[in-house]
């Protein structure tokens, strides 16, 4: 009697420990449900062409700024020179304009000159057709005379008035040249973003590494068409690499940034390793899922829900070099602390 007591009563602790350890008692948390992860760049090309030379394979360990991809260059090179020589001509078409501006204020004056010699050819006409009309009055000279003497007055007047129009012309033209100007100005512009675009693409024909990591999903081949924008390869910063826990809810009602963390790698038994959690998501992993949860039925049943997790690995441990993105982990937040 006195064993089955006991028996019962031991049943009892063991349930309610347990209870209470489910139930967010216990200042450790633990889950299976991690893994290993890193924020890995995907590789594309940003101009299409033949890959002329693959410098990586995968798992190659490769530092920034190192290359790893060669595009055909010869194509870009092209528009390099084509807009090389569209920046000459549009400089020498602002240059001739320039020219033509500077030659204007010598231009206004000779056509001013012009029309004061032409205001004094024209007055003396005029006079000495007044005089001749008198002379022929009191008889004095032959009326041919005084019609040529009119008619030189109106040659005079004439050719004041058309040099005058052209020195208006020629003062026009002084505007008309500072709209060409602009417009010259802006192509040359234009000329010059063409060029600096075409010498991008061309830089571009040689990709290299934007980051320090390890090749990964490496699939270009010397001879393939690379497309602008396709991947080709990724570079993961394995250096940089953290752990994305799922939490159930009832689990993380004590877990706050900063505390520590225990972890054990399912690949490596002998492995363990610490870190610290970085922080929680905002939302849970159901949260974003492309078909909505909302149940509208009425048939409801609750199901426990899991939040993501961020635990940083705390730097200088032996073994960080094993570990790869995507391996399981167990992870046990010490909340307590």
């Amino acid at each position: 009697m006195i064993i089955a007591l006991t028996t019962v009563v031991a049943a009892v602790v063991v349930a309610a420990s347990l209870a209470y350890g489910d139930f967010g008692g216990d200042a450790d948390v633990w889950t299976n449900d991690a893994k290993f992860d890193a924020d890995y760049t995907v590789i594309s090309p940003r101009v299409s062409g033949d890959l002329v030379k693959v410098h990586i394979e995968d798992h190659d360990r490769v530092g920034r700024g190192d290359p790893l991809l060669d595009i055909d260059p010869r194509d870009y090179q092209v528009a390099v020179e084509r807009a090389e020589g569209m920046v000459a001509a549009a400089e020498a078409n602002l240059a001739e304009i320039e020219a033509q501006l500077a030659q204007q204020p010598a231009q206004i004056r000779h056509a001013e000159a012009t029309v004061r010699q032409d205001d004094a050819n024209a007055d003396y006409a005029r006079a000495d057709a007044e005089r001749y009309d008198r002379l022929r009055h009191n008889g004095n000279v032959s009326e041919q005379n005084a019609q040529q003497a009119s008619v030189n007055a109106r040659a005079r007047e004439a050719q004041r008035q058309a040099d005058q129009a052209t020195l208006e012309s020629v003062r026009q033209q002084t505007e008309v040249l500072q709209a060409q100007r602009k417009g010259a100005e802006a192509a040359l512009a234009q000329a010059k973003a063409q060029r600096r675009q075409a010498k991008l693409d061309l830089s571009h024909t040689r990709i290299e590494a934007p980051i320090d990591g390890i090749v990964a999903a490496q699939s270009a081949r010397v001879g393939a068409w690379a497309e602008a924008g396709a991947a080709q390869l990724a570079i993961v910063p394995v250096h940089a690499i953290y752990v994305t826990a799922y939490y159930r809810e009832v689990d993380i009602t004590h877990v706050k940034p900063g505390q520590p963390v225990s972890l054990s790698v399912d690949a490596y038994p002998d492995l363990d390793l610490h870190g610290h959690v970085k922080s929680l998501a905002p939302a849970t992993g159901t949260t974003f899922s492309p078909v909505s949860s909302n149940d509208v039925s009425g048939n409801f049943t609750k199901i426990v829900q899991r939040l993501p997790v961020r635990i940083t690995l705390d730097p200088d441990q032996p073994g960080l070099d094993r570990l790869a993105v995507g391996l399981s982990v167990e992870t046990t937040i010490h909340t307590s602390t």
